[in-house]
């Protein structure tokens, strides 16, 4: 028998964004449910074991905190993170590949964390709940249908954000969207991230510091004082050693999808994650292109785990420790709204009086088409609009996370984890407000928005 629950604000989507939203929300009072189809929270840094975290600050100021800085303290304080730390390069202004910072983090305790922060926040979880269906008339969703192993129940709220990722419910309700760059429609590749255990760290270290010339970007983050004994004293992240991945693909020795590989060491001893899988053409709203990406993407990680026990330094004594449970997809649907964030908005650092949080990473484009990558710095951090997070038509749904109204090139920046954090925590407050009120997304006091995000320590337009 088909039950029905009612709720204020309903989130769906566990990852980052929704996680940020769901906590929000319930913190500015709002009765609050976040749906997630896994059994845990996290999203692309669970699932898909995508880390570090790439950067929260434009050169040394930070510029997202809120939400973000909670569940950054609440790692730390479990032994979960470093903390955010500065990845410094050789060349000023540059930042390949990290942003400047990143944030390290344990997979396992960030499923932990991110429980804690969302029960605490007095929102419920509906783990192992799919939505199957979306009710919407006249540009508002009534309610969704709702599937999971007790069978199927309906769910009704006044708001509803979706932090799907692909644009799943705001697509079912009506809404317009685009997909892919604007010649040809293809999004950028989907990855598998893998961890490698066992490695002698301060071998591997030393031949970087020697062989620079294999390597297209490296950087040393900066490890703070104090730090338990356990934790790494040593840190690399680089990309590079093209040559050796050419002979290996030349010989038919590696199977790899890309001509280098981009590797963070841990702040756990002896761990390496990579980010080195890849594979185009996929559209990740696809099922049976999804299937195709993860057996050939962990074919790609089993023939790189081989290659670089044997031909990597330190890398003799390692194993696989653990692979991506769900492939990491970078790009999907954007969804239409009411402004669509643009490159130059980005790169030029671009505020907006309706500003709700500030980006700073670079665009990063992985190519949609071949091997290369386009890294593009900033002249500013740039303010994110609420405007972007409307679709246009509906009512009562919020956007938050990649999904939101950008170009390819903007989303290429603004999809990054902290990002969506941001974007969810204001999307949360905001949905909370619309609910308590009684009114539309587009009729709530975008000033007072602001201001609830600054009472939770959020970052806005005009506070940087």
């Amino acid at each position: 028998m088909s039950t029905t629950a009612k709720y204020e604000v309903a989130v769906i989507g566990g990852g980052p964004a929704g996680v940020a939203a769901a906590i929000a929300s319930a913190r500015t009072g709002a009765k609050t449910v976040l749906i997630e189809p896994n059994s845990y929270l996290g999203g692309a840094g669970t699932a898909s074991l995508v880390g570090p975290w790439m950067t929260n600050y434009y050169k040394d100021t930070q510029v997202i905190r809120g939400v973000f800085q909670d569940v950054v303290d609440e790692l730390v304080h479990y032994e979960g993170s470093t903390g955010t730390l500065k990845c410094p390069y050789d060349n000023p202004g540059e930042t390949k590949g990290t942003g400047g910072h990143i944030t390290p983090f344990d997979v396992e305790i960030l499923k932990f964390v991110l429980n804690k922060l969302v029960i605490e926040a007095g929102c419920d979880i509906r783990f192992n709940t799919l939505v199957d269906e979306v009710h919407a008339t006249d540009g508002k969703i009534h309610s969704v249908g709702l599937r999971t192993k007790s069978g199927r129940s309906t769910l009704e709220a006044k708001m509803f954000i979706d932090a799907s990722g692909d644009g799943d419910i705001a697509v079912a309700a009506g809404a317009e969207f685009e997909q892919g760059r604007k010649s040809d429609g293809l999004t950028q590749p989907v990855s598998s991230l893998f961890k490698m255990s066992y490695v002698d760290m301060d071998q591997f270290i030393d031949y970087t510091l020697a062989n620079r010339d294999e390597l297209i970007w490296v950087s040393y983050p900066i490890l703070p004082k104090g730090l338990p004994s356990h934790f790494s004293d040593r840190m690399v992240c680089l990309s590079g050693f093209n040559n050796l991945i050419a002979q290996g693909q030349k010989s038919g020795e590696l199977n790899l999808g890309r001509e280098r590989i981009t590797l963070f060491s841990d702040y756990r001893k002896g761990d390496m994650l990579f980010n080195a899988t890849r594979l185009n053409r996929i559209d990740g709203t696809n099922n049976n292109d999804l299937i195709r990406a993860e057996i050939e993407l962990r074919e790609q990680v089993i023939s790189l785990v081989g290659f670089a026990r044997k031909y990597l330094p330190g890398f003799s004594n390692a194993s696989v420790s653990s692979v991506a449970s769900k492939v990491g997809v970078r790009e999907t649907r954007r969804i239409i709204g009411d402004y669509v964030l643009t490159q130059e908005d980005v790169l030029k650092g671009n505020q907006f009086a309706d500003g709700i949080a500030k980006g700073c990473f670079p665009v990063d484009i992985h190519s949609p088409s071949d091997k290369t990558n386009v890294w593009v710095e900033l002249d500013g951090a740039y303010d994110i609009p609420y405007r972007s997070l409307l679709p246009v038509g509906l009512e009562n749904v919020i956007l938050a996370g990649r999904n939101i109204s950008a170009t390819h090139e903007a989303m290429a920046s603004s999809r990054v984890q902290s990002h969506c954090m941001a974007m969810g925590q204001a999307a949360g407050v905001a949905a909370a407000m619309a609910a308590e009120q009684g009114v539309s997304t587009r009729e709530i006091n975008v000033t007072q928005l602001q201001d609830i995000l600054r009472e939770q320590k959020a970052i806005v337009a005009g506070d940087i």
